[in-house]
């Protein structure tokens, strides 16, 4: 075809740069829940917890095809051609390669925990996918292969990649943004942008705090700017809705080489946000979530999941900057929000897109889609709806009722959202969520926010909610209710709302029971807290075994005899049965409800929390009873056990330590362990001929059992030796912590770095850096440094009085714990106790007892002075005391109710390489030369808590603790 002449140099010009503006605008690449397909005739839907994908005509807003492929479907990214899609299967650690009409699963690969984020690299036709929990940029090639793993900062989720090749990664709980060069095949980091913290204020409203909650990433159709939609965590004050989470977008100038946040335009609640309702108050919205700009660039529209709004900035309106204003008017925030559209139809609004005037918002929560018309171009057209239910994003939601029922409220933030009950808003005046903190729901995340609210703890402890009701486990309904008037200001718990009186906790509206009902369905869920009270899970789809799907202990022991005699007789071994333990249990049980228990089974009876298994300790197994005998007995008449302590297929079959600070945070699979042929039958001659497959070959067995990575890291211990408050969040012990502050903790140092195992499963406790070979398994391979089952401790007291090589090992470990020195100046006396081989402080656990004792004596050997000697059992109340104690707010010492303490009341412990000096004023009277005895004491148990167990239990015949000498220095002075 004949072009005409009148077209000039200057116009292929324009039409160039306007072909390439076309495409630069096309060429960004966003990570997102819902895309058109090529030609924008459809929409590609990943359903979330649906599990599912559809593909839905535009038109008419049926679903054309739809796949159940997973669990809980977060990101699709399509192929250029359009011909592949890859989704992140959030849930079950999958990405999936599906074709991208007919839905069919062509590759499925497991990758690191979590995955989330997804883009497709057109350049280098890859995937970029995010691992969310183990902080990894995951390559992956168009056959499903992950070709290049790379390390990033924590928590990476949200992904937008430009046409420069610039790979934008937002961190969600780190408030950071990493930015990668995609233009040759492994991307490479070029730098890592630290949003700002917005300073703590006294005026509870004012936005503050840290951000948190970044999933995605919005860039403009020009490629300047970044908008973050996040919140901010303040802790600053107590949990409470009008204190801690603000909703912000924040700014990034992209300037190729120069990116950076351009703080003074952050859109913060109050500031940028800030549409006036009627009744002249400002409207408060929650859960900023995904954001999506008009095609002609002027407008950019974000949902709210929260509130259920969408909130719409308008940059034609954008006034200019003046930096000669006075400072009380400067200019701040850039383009502030011009409309917000209050109560977008349907639940819990995550994905947006744009196309001309028409926009679609994705909601998760009812699974389908809402159009709206965004107006006519002009700074005052706003956004209108057009359908409320456009299109339904499946064809059935297979969530329960009741469950979805109970994850749509953690999630609303919304006063409107239950018009049927319009006295019982889950929110205060729209402003937070449960999801605002709980990031989807219950899980690692939980670090995040014990870290982000740490406080001085001898002021306040607390990182979350305030004076838990019945710690949640004796009464999950009037808990919540309690919960979400304190904290988020629902349930008539707003002040400002004088026309909505608070509901009753213990007496609720039938109406409201049913609501905290199906709330505590989703808590309780298998992603969640199924046991409520501890953080254990079980990787399948029910919540409970049974007792014959375990492997009784001492089935082990015919093949691994020496490793199942180390363990039988440890403190982790069959001895959680003892009555101090069920004596602290049935305290827990009598202040906050039967169900509390499980917060401490799940660590001392773990597997009898997966079985349901709620008999008391005492009817199997005895503290006296040795070399698992018990075990042994059930194991030769084939009864199954619900065993005491953590047993052997427990230990050797959790799949996953979750870092969310402690309270069992393990997942343990029995499912999907590799079994042999007549692995678990009872028939003594096919049980014969299973071992006799395992002899022949072991492999298959040794990785099901088997986890060394796992094994070797801190972390795998600090899931039960971490402890923290339910609900409240208070750190009751930290000992992982301690270690990560301590000497031990040295990675890049292999001559200084010790793990827990390093310690505490050695065979030389004397000499951490002694390996001592053995056999784990009975003719089994030498082994140059055998892992010792003994676990030796700090709890000398139980294992002793069943095997005296435990008790050794224990007082040997102790002694290794401290040095002692002294010195004397004039009347002034000195003791120096240093932490020298403990990574935590000294003494780790609870209940522990260190203490000094000096006995001053003269020439004639009289006594002249003592501190700290002992009488009829008791420390005195004087005694220079090396110990941690739990107070409630008014200072009272909350004793065996520990998990109810607000602060620290003292903490004299001694950290790991820190030496203490504990000073001492002899008497000037003396007849020299005098001589001072001076000992580091130790007692597992003090005297007061051993008679209220004894009183508990008469019948159990239980001993004396006795009192172990750590350290001694004896010296003579003259003068």
């Amino acid at each position: 075809m004949k072009l005409s002449s009148k077209w000039t140099s200057v116009h292929w010009l324009t039409l160039i740069l306007c072909m390439s503006v076309s495409q630069f605008a096309s060429a960004i690449e966003k990570s997102s829940s819902i895309l058109f397909n090529s030609d924008k005739s459809q929409f590609i839907s990943a359903n979330f917890d649906a599990g599912s994908v559809s593909i839905i005509d535009r038109v008419s807003g049926k679903i054309i095809n739809e796949a159940t492929v997973g669990r809980d479907i977060r990101r699709v990214a399509m192929s250029d051609d359009a011909k592949q899609l890859l989704i992140t299967d959030y849930l079950s650690d999958n990405i999936l390669l599906l074709d991208a009409k007919s839905l069919k699963v062509e590759h499925i690969t497991q990758v690191p925990s979590r995955p989330f984020g997804a883009v497709f690299d057109a350049k280098n036709q890859q995937y970029y996918v995010t691992s969310f929990e183990k902080d990894k940029l995951l390559v992956i090639d168009r056959s499903g292969q992950v070709i290049k793993t790379i390390s990033t900062e924590s928590t990476p989720r949200g992904l937008s990649l430009m046409d420069d090749g610039r790979l934008l990664v937002s961190h969600s709980l780190t408030g950071q943004v990493s930015i990668f060069d995609t233009n040759s095949s492994v991307p490479k980091l070029i730098k890592v942008i630290q949003l700002a913290d917005s300073e703590v204020h006294k005026e509870k409203t004012t936005p503050q705090g840290k951000p948190r909650l970044l999933d995605n990433i919005v860039i403009s159709p020009d490629g300047e700017t970044a908008w973050l939609p996040h919140v901010l965590w303040s802790f600053g004050h107590d949990f409470q809705f009008q204190s801690t989470v603000f909703p912000t977008i924040s700014i990034l100038d992209l300037t190729p080489g120069n990116e950076q946040e351009v703080v003074d335009e952050r859109k913060q609640l109050f500031k940028q946000i800030n549409i006036i309702e009627s009744g002249n108050r400002i409207r408060i919205v929650s859960n900023p979530h995904d954001g999506a700009f008009t095609d002609d660039g002027k407008k950019v529209i974000f949902t709210l999941a929260g509130s259920e709004d969408l909130l719409v900035f308008d940059l034609s309106r954008e006034g200019k900057r003046n930096k000669k204003r006075h400072r009380r008017k400067k200019f701040q925030g850039g383009v502030k929000a011009t409309q917000i559209y209050r109560n977008v139809p349907g639940d819990n609004p995550r994905g947006i897109l744009i196309s001309g005037r028409e926009l679609y918002v994705q909601n998760a929560m009812s699974l389908d889609i809402t159009k709206f018309d965004t107006g006519a171009a002009g700074p005052f057209a706003k956004v209108k709806l057009t359908q409320a239910n456009f299109a339904n994003v499946v064809t059935r939601d297979p969530m329960p009722k009741q469950l979805r029922e109970g994850k749509r409220l953690f999630n609303t933030a919304n006063m409107a959202d239950y018009p049927d009950y319009p006295d019982f808003p889950m929110a205060g005046d729209f402003w937070m969520s449960c999801n605002s903190c709980h990031l989807d729901g219950f899980n690692f995340t939980n670090r995040q926010l014990m870290e982000d609210g740490k406080k001085d703890r001898f002021e306040n402890a607390l990182t979350g909610h305030v004076d838990v009701r019945k710690m949640i486990a004796g009464d999950p309904v009037g808990a919540y209710i309690d919960i979400i008037q304190k904290t988020q200001g629902g349930m008539g718990g707003d002040p400002r709302e004088e026309d909505k009186p608070p509901i009753s906790v213990e007496h609720p509206p039938v109406e409201a029971a049913k609501m905290m009902s199906a709330l505590n369905e989703y808590v309780r869920s298998q992603e969640n807290l199924p046991y409520l009270s501890t953080w254990l899970r079980l990787d399948d789809t029910k919540r409970y075994t049974h007792p014959d799907e375990w492997i009784n202990s001492a089935e082990c022991a015919d093949c691994h005899t020496t490793i199942f005699n180390q363990w039988a007789d440890s403190n982790h071994g069959m001895n959680m049965d003892h009555p101090y333990y069920r004596f602290q249990e049935d305290v827990a049980a009598e202040s906050e409800g039967e169900e509390f228990r499980v917060l401490c089974r799940g660590c001392h009876v773990p597997q009898g929390v997966i079985n349901g298994d709620n008999k008391p300790l005492s009817d199997f197994g005895d503290m006296w009873s040795k070399g698992g005998e018990d075990l042994k007995e059930a194991y030769a008449y084939g009864r199954s056990v619900s065993e005491r302590g953590t047993g052997c297929v427990f230990c050797h079959r959790v799949t996953k330590a979750e870092n969310a600070g402690g309270n069992t945070d393990v997942t343990v699979n029995l499912k999907d362990r590799e079994a042999y042929v007549f692995e678990d039958t009872e028939n003594s001659l096919l049980k014969w001929l299973s071992e006799k497959q395992i002899n022949a070959s072991p492999k298959q067995h040794k990785a099901s059992y088997s986890n060394p990575k796992l094994y070797q890291s801190s972390l795998y211990c600090a899931s039960c030796h971490n402890e923290f408050t339910t609900g409240q969040g208070a750190n009751i012990n930290d000992n992982f912590g301690e270690w990560l502050a301590s000497p031990f903790n040295a990675p890049n140092d292999p001559s200084k770095n010790k793990t827990c195992i390093d310690c505490h499963m050695t065979q030389d406790v004397t000499d951490f850096n002694h390996k001592v070979g053995g056999q784990s398994t009975d003719d089994g391979p030498m082994k140059s440094n055998l892992r010792s089952h003994h676990f030796a401790g700090g709890n000398y007291y139980f294992t002793g009085m069943r095997n005296p090589e435990h008790k050794k090992l224990s007082i040997d470990i102790l002694k290794t714990a401290l040095t002692l020195t002294v010195e004397k100046q004039g009347n002034s006396f000195t003791a120096n106790v240093t932490n020298v081989n403990s990574g935590h402080d000294m003494p780790g656990g609870a209940r522990r007892q260190v203490w000094l004792e000096v006995i001053a004596t003269d020439a004639t050997g009289k006594n002249v002075f003592e501190s700290g000697v002992m009488k009829d059992g008791f420390i005195p109340k004087d005694a220079h005391r090396f110990i941690k104690i739990g107070v409630d707010k008014d200072g009272k010492p909350v004793g065996l109710r520990f998990w109810r303490y607000v602060k620290i009341g003292q903490d004299t412990r001694i950290k790991s390489g820190e030496t203490r000096q504990e000073h001492f004023e002899l008497p000037t009277k003396v007849e020299y030369p005098i001589t001072v005895s001076t000992r580091v004491l130790y007692q597992v148990f003090a005297k007061g808590l051993t008679n209220k167990v004894r009183a508990a239990y008469p019948d159990e015949n239980i001993p004396e603790p006795e009192v172990i000498e750590l350290q001694k220095v004896v010296k003579t002075y003259t003068e």
